[in-house]
Formats: structure tokens, sequence, C-alpha cells
């Protein structure tokens, strides 16, 4: 299965699921090519609703990937999982989801990737290499060290934190793959307008 380059990282407390429902198609369909369910602090069975409604509106070539959570993506038959730097190992997620469903990891410096890597992710979401509100007081890793772990490993780079379409061509000069994004899409005035952006951005670097 293909790595997506732009990512859409759900947060309720940004955007509530209700309204998150609501606005998936028209996102994917201008667009984000992979969502990931993401809430922590939501029982199993509240994001096993969430992640079987989204699992009908969110059709290929996009994927919906469920973060950390393997029993709700198995239940929810999502296109794989986002593991957490911390989490079970990508080997361990593989043996359980089988081959077909993307293994995502979570990572935050050059040795968790290539501790990841080497352990069978498909691909690693890298951050946060700006500032970002959704990390407040965690500083900016900054750019260089993106380009550090893109470097250090041979599977797809996804950068997150802090990432607007004017960063894109930075983001991917330094090697990343795509980008992924909270408030960047689900606290913009217009959601529909931002994934455009985004998507532009990303296409146009790749069509350079």
């Amino acid at each position: 299965m293909r790595v997506p380059q732009l990512h859409l990282v759900t947060d309720p407390e940004v955007c509530p699921f209700d309204r998150l429902l609501d606005l998936l198609p028209v996102l994917v369909a201008a667009g984000v090519d992979a969502v990931h369910l993401r809430a922590p602090d939501r029982a199993a069975g509240d994001l096993l609703a969430v992640a079987l409604a989204a699992r009908r509106l969110v059709m290929p070539p996009a994927v919906l990937l469920v973060n950390d959570r393997i029993d709700v993506a198995l239940l929810s038959e999502a296109d794989g999982v986002q593991l957490p730097e911390r989490g079970l190992p990508p080997e361990g997620a593989r043996r359980l989801l089988g081959h077909g469903r993307l293994v995502g990891c979570s990572v935050h410096s050059v040795t968790a990737a290539e501790r990841a890597a080497q352990a069978g992710a498909d691909f690693l979401l890298f951050g946060n290499v700006f500032e970002t509100a959704s990390k407040p007081g965690r500083g900016a890793a900054g750019l260089q060290a993106l380009q550090a772990v893109t470097r250090a490993v041979p599977c797809p780079v996804i950068a997150i934190g802090g990432i607007t379409p004017e960063r894109v061509p930075a983001v991917l000069a330094a090697g990343a793959h795509g980008v992924a994004v909270i408030r960047g899409i689900l606290a913009a005035a217009d959601q529909v307008a931002a994934v455009h952006a985004f998507r532009a951005a990303l296409d146009r670097v790749e069509g350079a």
C-alpha cells in the first residue's frame, strides 16, 4: 500500500467528532489522502463508533488509520495504525494486522527512527518540526533534525508540527515524503480551502 502525502490528524478538542464526520467526505475529496483517528482520552467503544462511521466515509485511494488502538483498527477494518514512539513495536503490530495494512510510527529522534524502520514501520511521523499550539511548551525540532531523520532511514517520513502550505517546499526539500496537519486544517476558517492549499503546495513541488 502506498504511503499517502497529506495526513489529517484528528483532535476532538479542535474539531469534535460529530463535526469531523460531517467534514470528512469533502476534506477527502479536496485532497486529504490519510485520516488519523487520534483520541487518546476516549474510551475504546467511543473511538470504535467513530472509526466505523469514518470507515464508510474515507474511501480509496484515501486511507483510514487509527492511532495506537490496534483492536479498534481491526474491528473497524481500518487501513492501518499509527503507533506512538513508546507504544507497541511495529513488528508486533504487523503480526496482529497482517500484510496489506499500513503501520506508521511516531518518532522524535534519529535513534527512534532507525529503530522503528528496522522493526518494519511502513512510514514514520516525525516532529514537531516547527512550534505548534498542539504541543505547547515543546521546542521545534527544526528542518535540520528532519533532514537527519530522512537521511537515516529508508522508509518515507511524514513531517508534523506547525506545518503550513508555505512551509511545504522546505519540508519536502529536507527529504520528507509528505506532511501531517491538525490545526492547519481543522481550525481553519475554511477547511476545504486549507486542504486545497496544502494539496497544491505538495503537488507543485512534486511536479517541479
